[in-house]
């Protein structure tokens, strides 16, 4: 365990696994062959004086010179002194280039400052917890009005404890709208989150069947979640969309189905619930 923890220490401080394992066997004895560190270590012969060559350079390893090369580990105390000395040397170069390269690099990037990508306003998210995330963060950002069609399968959870940032944005007097799929609003405690959302301020709608999920968050970032057609997994992939024109496209047909769309009470006497 101990030799375990001291290899993975001398790889973080710039050795690589084969070097750690080499120096560490070199401090067992006064001295060895390369076919003797080679044997111990469990290293091709020929990668053993690779390596042990390496360490030279570091100053963790010493030659012995004699009718057959031998070599010995360097005292840890001196060695590491030099390999600090050395990474060190080896940040300020770094340090004084990369100065010199943001002084370089820098009228090239103000040049291209005009130019946008047209996919720049597109984000495409595949995992939940990313899907997750990007909601709630656009559900901070609202200032005004957040829409949304609400149906499985879902990313988040629907067992609401009423702490969650969509009751929040309800309390600061964000204006948020959301039409229900009623296939899931037939589960009790599925209608128990939707009343628990019209409690709370939230103007909900239900209706038989919605085409797919969006939101839109002040009518400006379209949040579209699709399901994946090519597997039978439940697996999503949203794109977030910052574009005006889109998003008043979604906002009209939000409101047509708004339209159309049952009050909670309405359903609850249509599924006699």
């Amino acid at each position: 365990m101990k030799e375990n923890f001291s290899i993975e220490n001398l790889i973080k401080i710039g050795l690589i696994e084969s070097e750690a394992k080499i120096y560490l066997n070199l401090l067992k004895k006064k001295s060895f062959t390369a076919s003797e560190i080679s044997r111990l270590s469990g290293i091709s012969r020929s990668k053993t004086y690779e390596i042990l060559n390496q360490l030279v350079k570091k100053g963790l390893c010493i030659e012995i010179l004699g009718g057959v090369k031998r070599y010995a580990s360097a005292n840890p105390k001196t060695a590491f002194i030099g390999l600090q000395q050395k990474i060190q040397q080896e940040y300020e170069t770094k340090k004084i280039l990369m100065s010199n390269l943001s002084e370089t690099l820098l009228p090239l990037y103000l040049s291209e400052q005009d130019y946008t990508n047209p996919m720049d306003y597109i984000q495409v998210i595949s995992e939940k917890n990313r899907i997750v995330e990007k909601v709630e963060s656009l559900e901070r950002m609202a200032t005004n009005e957040i829409l949304a069609f609400t149906k499985a399968p879902y990313a988040m959870s629907i067992n609401k404890s009423g702490d969650e940032q969509e009751f929040i944005n309800l309390k600061r007097g964000i204006k948020c709208k959301s039409i229900y799929e009623v296939d899931e609003a037939k589960k009790p405690d599925f209608l128990k989150m939707i009343e628990l959302c019209a409690n709370s301020g939230e103007e909900v709608r239900v209706t038989y069947e919605l085409p797919l999920k969006f939101l839109i968050f002040d009518g400006k970032i379209v949040m579209i979640t699709l399901k994946d057609i090519l597997t039978s997994k439940t697996h999503l992939t949203t794109l977030v969309v910052e574009h005006s024109d889109l998003a008043r496209f979604f906002k009209n047909t939000f409101y047509n189905y708004w339209q159309k769309a049952m009050t909670l009470e309405e359903i609850k006497i249509k599924e006699k619930i």
